[in-house]
């Protein structure tokens, strides 16, 4: 099997050498039933905590065996999103496609216009699993329960974020400006819901000196294009 075949697990256990690390049901019948593997074939199994490590499948015997550490553990740090609340389909795309790019905590958020406020959050880490699986992240995005614009607002402040206000106005400074004298400081984003944040709001969020409203684009986007766009300039400039 070609090494970019090789299927990701992230497992929940301790990793080391010759760890026999029991299946759960929804890893047992995606080995066994979806990519029909077979005793002896190779898995790459990661935790967060101990490196990433190659492994045999015990197809009968229901169990990984870790042969060999292929990865040294290392930090992922990227920053956090706080995200209104939208469509349940499209609030899966966005956390899908912002933990390939990198997100570090996901904070969903409920404001004056959000439609739908049901929040699942094991749904969400099965997202961000799968994601973190395919795209070689070797941690998992620290998902939060859902809360209120003030609290988070407040909390970022606390955490000595700059906290970018993704805002519709193009009146506001691309976030590209924005990031030429960033550094190293910690970073924020905060994403509005459909039809963006009250007034009420915006004049709250523009109260907190940590907050320094942007545009993305010169076009208004929808929430979940505009948290991936805005992680992914940032990658950009970091990568640079």
């Amino acid at each position: 099997m070609n090494s970019k075949n090789i299927p990701r697990l992230f497992i929940d256990k301790e990793l080391k050498l010759n760890a026999k690390i029991e299946l759960n049901h929804n890893d047992k019948h995606y080995l066994k039933n979806v990519l029909r593997l077979y005793d002896g074939d190779t898995v790459k199994i990661f935790n967060g905590l101990d490196g990433e490590w190659k492994a045999s499948f015990e197809r009968e015997k229901n169990y990984l065996n870790c042969i060999k550490k292929i990865k040294n553990q290392k930090k992922e740090l990227g920053p956090t999103l706080y995200f209104a609340l939208i469509k349940n389909h499209n609030t899966r795309w966005m956390i899908e496609k912002v933990t390939e790019l990198g997100i570090e905590k996901l904070v969903p958020i409920i404001t004056e216009r959000t439609n739908n406020k049901n929040f699942n959050k094991e749904k969400a880490f099965l997202h961000v699993k799968e994601a973190s699986e395919v795209s070689d992240r070797l941690t998992l995005p620290r998902i939060e329960e859902k809360n209120t614009l003030l609290k988070i607002l407040e909390q970022s402040q606390k955490n000595s974020d700059i906290l970018f206000f993704c805002n519709e106005s193009m009146e506001d400074d691309i976030l590209q400006n924005q990031l030429k004298n960033l550094k190293k400081k910690k970073v924020a984003f905060l994403i509005g819901p459909e039809g963006g944040f009250s007034p009420s709001e915006v004049l709250l969020i523009k109260s907190f000196n940590h907050v320094k409203p942007v545009k993305l684009f010169n076009r208004i986007l929808k929430a979940e294009t505009a948290a991936i766009l805005a992680i992914s300039i940032l990658q950009s400039y970091q990568n640079i």
